[in-house]
């Protein structure tokens, strides 16, 4: 029986040795990982349906334990704590004494900033709240977390859209051409391409003539260019002096009405 007991001892003692040690190795596993997000080096990139923030990511593994299952979970949301989008990496093992190297990808749809709450996101340049939430487990046992917030800039596509001025110039005995000037910058790093029509609306909310263009805007530039319409001149009295253009914008990635004021 003293021989069951002394080994029952043996056996408490090498287990609470045990634990100690892992306990001793796995804080030290954890001192010394290595996580480096680097904001400086992070770029925005066009894609087939709006932009791509490309956040680079390195962990290095300088432990005694395996890593396993490495989420990164960044959240998106603007100045009002609005999630716009939300974006997910998943790293199934970092054996030790590795590293890994990636990208984390946060992708933002140019469809869903046209939604209500989001649309005037298209015309002026912000900053959106970039929240990251890490977590793994050492040897498939220990969880560990982090987290860390930063900001990021957002560029608009159609930055400081204005209606420069509508005009009329004579066109033939009938008719007179409505001229609408206008202008923006395309501060994205996606270029716009596809098509914008015009609807001009006098000051009592008439509809009086309408028209449409083609755009091709590359990224980073400024566009001014005009739309030219026609009115029957039995109608120009109903063209006032201010009223408002509403504004269809149909591209490969979105469709976006928007009103603008003119005169």
């Amino acid at each position: 029986m003293r021989q069951v007991i002394r080994a029952l001892g043996w056996a408490t003692n090498i287990l609470w040795i045990s634990i100690i040690l892992f306990s001793i190795t796995s804080l030290y596993s954890v001192t010394n990982l290595d996580i480096g997000i680097d904001l400086e080096k992070a770029q925005f990139f066009p894609s087939s349906e709006g932009v791509v923030f490309s956040l680079p990511f390195h962990i290095d593994n300088n432990g005694y334990y395996d890593i396993s299952e490495l989420n990164i979970t960044t959240s998106v949301t603007d100045c009002n704590e609005t999630l716009i989008t939300l974006s997910e990496t998943f790293v199934p093992s970092i054996p030790r004494g590795s590293s890994v190297e990636t990208a984390h990808n946060v992708s933002i749809n140019l469809k869903d900033i046209t939604s209500i709450e989001f649309t005037p996101l298209l015309f002026s340049d912000s900053f959106f709240d970039l929240g990251t939430f890490i977590t793994l487990n050492f040897a498939h046992a220990i969880p560990f977390q982090m987290s860390t917030n930063a900001t990021i800039p957002w560029r608009a596509p159609f930055y400081g859209f204005s209606i420069v001025k509508v005009s009329t110039l004579p066109y033939n005995s009938t008719h007179c051409e409505v001229v609408t000037s206008l202008s923006f910058e395309n501060h994205a790093v996606l270029d716009i391409t596809g098509t914008m029509q015009l609807e001009i609306y006098n000051n009592i909310n008439e509809q009086v003539t309408s028209g449409k263009t083609s755009l091709d805007v590359p990224s980073r530039r400024k566009y001014e260019g005009e739309v030219i319409m026609y009115l029957d001149l039995v109608d120009i009295s109903r063209l006032t002096e201010s009223g408002n253009v509403r504004v269809n914008f149909m591209t490969p990635m979105f469709i976006l009405e928007w009103w603008s004021p003119y005169g």
